[in-house]
């Protein structure tokens, strides 16, 4: 079930009509509106992780480079020994890393292109280092060597001692800068082969060393030291590529930027989003990956959305968008709504009084008139698709929500049809028994019904038939007579009256239609006990208090025990 509580203070936000599509240019398809896809905006997410990356790669560089000077100034011994000729490109290589240090920390932003010029030079400058040290080390371990074996156990030792910077530079490149698998393939393999190739250059005039590697396993054991490695940066570098694409995509759907999931129900998830050019937040609902091949499922999905969108009250909510991703994912945009649900309302607060429950049911009732003219019947009325929200300054305005379970009674809406046979539509808690048992007509009365029975649960904080068992609920929503609420609760005498009308087990018992309801509610002693300004101050004082300790919500059976279940948000 989603929850909107925590988002009291967004600001409103206006209709979209753009949709995902092909890469680098908007067209239309088909069925209708706006196709766009975000390759440019992944193209600048990437040159931002790009500078990023390389500015941790020129900061390891340049310590790297500073802390081996300074081992080769202080340390001593043939081995180590670190000619003055050896320190200029040594100390050069060193400054390049710490321009670029001090160029990626700057505010400046470079282009792309800049960034992958810098990448270049920032490695090739180390490597071309390493080739100019270890040859000279293996020209010079050949004229102080006298006899083969002395010149074998050098040379391999120094072949074996310039794998480790080999290593550091491959690993770094390969697992910290992002890139396609077949650029960093190429980079990875040169580096792979540098110590290699190198020693067989400098060992160029004498063949007799460079088998003598071959022949005691010193070049094998290189190769492979470097071939793992290079494999390892090659499958990172491509891993990594493929798990960003992947997050952009998830966090973006058409023009819409996913901020952070709100809630989850049966067949999709809603997402805080925000328009990518108009900067404003809305709600978007999204098909769950493992329904998206069920076609009862897309279409309901389908269903919910024509069906809310060809509603204009103020009190039903607003649909701004409709589509279907390049990735084949379905999905709606809505208005998001800063304040909360009726069931976290008196979830989080108790009871709610009187005159409160009569501004918002009669706010619902006016949206449900619009739809039952219409010919569209909601039959999943809860306090879960009940929002009060905050529109344009005013508090408590109420929001139907979800449509998801319409049944058109129209003549031309022959495919707006949810109903399947032998199963319980909407929330067990709530319905009304021409709905879970399929024994009586379908009409406005069902939502009549359900209305009934969450005020009874907003005026006393507990549904008209608690129970553990969702077919207990049915049967009692058919059979039993429901406790007065002012049983439980300081309810009035007159708007009891009203619930338990609506409460009846026949539906001719009940009110003829929710305009009926509606007068009814405006006659109640309380029906002018609760205005804007009540509420304004309500939440003012609200939203200061300390957060709430979270309470099992009673509404447990309205997604594990139903067929077709229903989200909170549209």
């Amino acid at each position: 079930m989603v929850k909107l509580a925590e988002f009291q203070h967004s600001p409103p936000i206006g209709p979209s009509t753009t949709r995902t599509g092909e890469t680098g240019r908007e067209c239309f398809c088909p069925h209708g509106g706006l196709i766009a896809k975000s390759s440019l905006e992944f193209r600048e997410q990437v040159r931002d992780l790009l500078r990023v990356r390389l500015r941790i790669a020129a900061i390891l560089l340049f310590v790297l480079l500073v802390a081996n000077m300074l081992r080769c100034l202080l340390t001593q011994g043939e081995l180590f020994s670190y000619p003055v000729t050896q320190l200029a490109p040594h100390l050069l290589v060193t400054i390049i890393e710490g321009a670029f240090v001090v160029t990626l920390c700057g505010r400046h932003r470079q282009s792309l292109l800049a960034l992958r010029i810098i990448e270049v030079v920032m490695f090739v400058a180390p490597a071309v280092l390493l080739v100019h040290m270890q040859a000279h080390v293996v020209h010079t371990s050949q004229l102080r060597a006298v006899g083969e074996e002395l010149i074998e156990e050098v040379q391999g030792l120094r072949l074996l001692a310039f794998s480790v910077p080999w290593l550091l530079l491959l690993m770094v490149y390969g697992l910290i800068i992002p890139n396609t698998w077949r650029r960093a393939t190429t980079i990875v393999t040169l580096f792979a082969l540098g110590p290699i190739c190198t020693a067989a250059w400098a060992s160029v005039g004498e063949s007799t060393m460079f088998s003598q590697l071959y022949q005691s396993g010193v070049l094998s054991y290189n190769l492979l030291q470097m071939g793992a490695a290079g494999v390892i940066a090659v499958w990172g570098a491509h891993w990594f590529g493929t798990m960003r694409r992947e997050a952009f995509d998830l966090k973006h759907v058409g023009v819409y930027t996913l901020i952070r999931r709100l809630g989850a129900g049966g067949m999709g998830d809603v997402f805080l989003a925000e328009h990518r050019l108009l900067k404003r937040p809305c709600a978007v609902k999204v098909i769950r990956q493992d329904r998206a091949g069920d076609e009862s499922t897309i279409l309901r999905f389908q269903n919910e959305v024509q069906a809310t969108a060809r509603l204009t009250h103020p009190n039903t909510v607003e649909i701004y968008d409709y589509g279907v991703t390049d990735n084949g994912m379905f999905f709606y945009v809505m208005e998001f709504l800063p304040g909360m649900s009726v069931q976290d309302l008196v979830e989080r607060t108790g009871p709610l009084p009187a005159g409160r429950v009569i501004h918002l049911l009669r706010q619902v009732c006016d949206a449900l008139a619009e739809a039952h003219r219409s010919g569209l019947i909601h039959r999943d009325i809860k306090p879960g698709n009940l929002f009060a929200a905050e529109r344009g300054g005013i508090h408590d305005f109420a929001k139907l929500l979800d449509f998801g379970l319409v049944k058109s009674t129209g003549p031309t809406d022959e495919n707006i049809q949810n109903t399947r046979e032998g199963v319980v539509v909407g929330s067990p808690l709530y319905a009304a028994r021409e709905t879970s048992l399929g024994d009586g007509p379908v009409d406005g009365r069902v939502d009549i019904y359900s209305l009934g029975a969450t005020a009874y649960y907003l005026l006393t904080g507990r549904p008209v038939f608690p129970g553990t068992q969702a077919l207990e609920i049915v049967f009692a929503h058919a059979r039993e007579t429901p406790a007065p609420p002012s049983r439980f609760a300081d309810v009035p005498a007159d708007l009891e009256a009203v619930v338990l009308r609506c409460l009846a087990k026949s539906p001719d018992d009940r009110y003829a239609d929710v305009t009926e309801l509606e007068q009814a509610l405006a006659h109640c002693r309380d029906a002018h006990a609760w205005d804007p300004r009540m509420a304004a101050d309500w939440w003012r004082e609200y939203t200061h208090a300390p957060p709430p300790v979270e309470s099992p919500t009673v509404d447990q059976f309205a997604v594990t025990t139903v067929a077709t279940p229903a989200m909170a948000v549209g």
